[in-house]
């Protein structure tokens, strides 16, 4: 079985490294699968879930904003922040919702709250999509205003 290194890497520490068979994750241009021996490339990624298969079994993570290194042997994802889907508290990450939510009503007149409520909201879904999915069910969010 063909595996490739990879290293997720954030300010505070080293969070996984190990040799896995598959990862996938978000960049701005949409999801990319990268194997090993893939050719070298330098990619932005997008706050979502990112995917390691690794022994036939995937397992989840949520990463924010990065850059990802593949030089065919290793990849290197630096990012400001990741977490695997076990250290999501699924409470705390619906409670993040629901106040983005509510911020992007209240805010709508303040360009850069607004902003930032945007992408608090979309942190907080990444979230519990990776939460969701580890426990098997599907990433459903309650839609209420």
């Amino acid at each position: 079985m063909k595996e490739i290194k990879l290293k997720i890497v954030t300010p505070e520490k080293i969070l996984y490294e190990g040799m896995v068979e598959a990862v996938s994750f978000p960049t701005t241009e949409g999801e990319i699968t990268v194997l090993p021996h893939h050719i070298p490339i330098i990619s932005a990624v997008k706050a979502g879930e990112l995917k390691i298969k690794k022994g036939g079994k995937d397992e989840f993570f949520h990463v924010t904003k990065g850059v990802l290194e593949v030089d065919g042997q290793m990849m290197t994802l630096l990012t400001d922040a990741a977490e695997r889907s076990e250290a999501i508290d699924e409470k705390r990450a619906q409670e993040a919702y629901e106040r983005a939510k509510q911020i992007m009503t209240e805010k709508r007149t303040d360009i850069e709250s607004y902003a930032e409520a945007t992408a608090q909201l979309e942190r907080a879904l990444s979230r519990l999509k990776v939460v969701r999915r580890r426990r098997g069910g599907r990433a459903s969010f309650n839609q209420e205003s």
